[in-house]
């Protein structure tokens, strides 16, 4: 993928850590044969014709969180409620769908909007728009929605995530033809959002997910709770427990902090729709291991852990986790997704323990298709491509340096 002058990328895109089944003994067979390959392009079988594009309001809500929540690509992050939550954090969503002759919802997407130091905003759509990507008449209709909505809202650059997998040539190839370059490779995982997620199947319920899982997996599993390891569902009061567990893992693994005030917006704005849980292993009164579950249409997401470094022999992460694959098994959600894993990691790299952690319940590999620009004005768009890594790299510093002094603060 890329810009003119850059070689066109195909499936193999993303150089993956090593295999994800492997070196296990023979993979257990999933019960109802062979696992599908979870492919986010979606064949509509709709007939060709018009879509219009128009901002969604209030009144639309209720339709475009059925619809996302339902289309295979659909994911939180494209969700009404997540634009909600990213407005009170320095963006401004803009929602847009795309609809046939009929009245039917053919397209739909969540933008976010943010000033930049330089002048001008970005738009951006993390895992979105949300659509049919070989429906053609949907696809020119969101794209030329984004171009006009980039203009009226002075933006240097339109960035795209599209909710493809695996990635599809042809797809590239059609964004390209409407104006979208490759974005910038950011980091080990590949993007504001990461290229390459794991995501564990639930066809057969919790037992046959179980049943699939690396041997040593579910050995830990059940020795939590001989060992007397229990889970609870935690409430937004267990969120201050939940977050002194996270920072020390943070500390001690070298991963980005989180502030509390953020997980308490995040929970204020998922909580009531119940999209958001908090599992939380305990033995002895003590918090050993916590994390929290995000549920969103048909899907779950596995999206903050933590764990203590005391009594590790009790196995309480494994507990959390098999606590909340049961609940999206009982959610009828049709995937869990653990989420991202470094495009490259090898053994001993920073990572590569949870990465292992995450290997042991048979994820699938999902890679998408990568992050996409629309440069609405062309010559600051090239002056941002120099400037973006240090823009992305500022941000983080500066969350890291100002956290001691605002703890309570509000999150950036």
């Amino acid at each position: 993928m890329g810009r003119a002058s850059e070689p066109d990328m195909g499936v193999s895109a993303v150089a993956r850590p090593e295999p994800l089944v492997a070196p296990h003994a023979a993979a257990p067979a999933r019960r109802g044969g062979p696992a599908a390959t979870l492919t986010l392009v979606p064949r509509s079988g709709l007939a060709p014709g018009p879509v219009r594009v128009r901002a969604a309001g209030p009144a639309d809500r209720a339709a475009y969180e059925s619809w996302v929540g339902g289309h295979p690509a659909g994911n939180i992050l494209q969700s009404w409620v997540w634009g909600d939550l990213r407005s009170g954090q320095r963006w401004r969503a803009v929602r847009l769908v795309g609809e046939d002759a009929a009245g039917r919802i053919r397209a739909a997407a969540s933008v976010l909007c943010r000033d930049l130091p330089v002048g001008g905003r970005i738009l951006y759509l993390p895992r979105g728009p949300v659509l049919d990507y070989t429906d053609t008449p949907a696809l020119d209709a969101m794209a030329a929605a984004l171009s006009r909505l980039g203009h009226r809202e002075s933006a240097v650059l339109c960035k795209i995530d599209p909710p493809v997998s695996p990635p599809d040539l042809a797809v590239l190839r059609a964004l390209r033809r409407r104006g979208f370059v490759a974005g910038h490779r950011r980091g080990r995982f590949g993007g504001l959002q990461p290229r390459l997620n794991v995501i564990v199947p639930l066809e057969g319920g919790a037992e046959a997910v179980l049943g699939r899982c690396h041997s040593k997996t579910r050995y830990n599993i059940r020795l939590a709770g001989r060992r007397g390891v229990t889970v609870r569902r935690g409430g937004r009061a267990d969120l201050a427990g939940f977050h002194r567990l996270l920072m020390e893992t943070c500390a001690r693994d070298g991963f980005g902090e989180r502030t509390l005030p953020y997980f308490l917006q995040v929970w204020d704005a998922l909580a009531p729709g119940g999209h958001i849980e908090l599992h939380v292993a305990a033995e002895g009164g003590q918090d050993l291991a916590a994390a929290i579950l995000f549920l969103y249409g048909d899907k779950a997401t596995y999206a903050y852990g933590a764990s203590s470094g005391e009594r590790r022999d009790l196995m309480a992460p494994y507990a959390v986790q098999w606590s909340m694959l049961q609940r999206a098994c009982e959610a009828r959600c049709r995937t869990y997704d653990m989420t991202g894993v470094p495009a490259r990691l090898r053994e001993g790299e920073n990572g590569y323990g949870l990465y292992r952690f995450k290997r042991g319940f048979w994820p699938e590999p999902t890679e998408f298709l990568g992050e996409m620009d629309l440069p609405v004005q062309p010559a600051l768009y090239r002056l941002w491509r120099i400037a973006e890594p240090a823009y992305w790299g500022g941000q983080v510093l500066a969350r890291r340096a100002a956290r001691p002094l605002r703890r309570h603060a509000a999150p950036d």
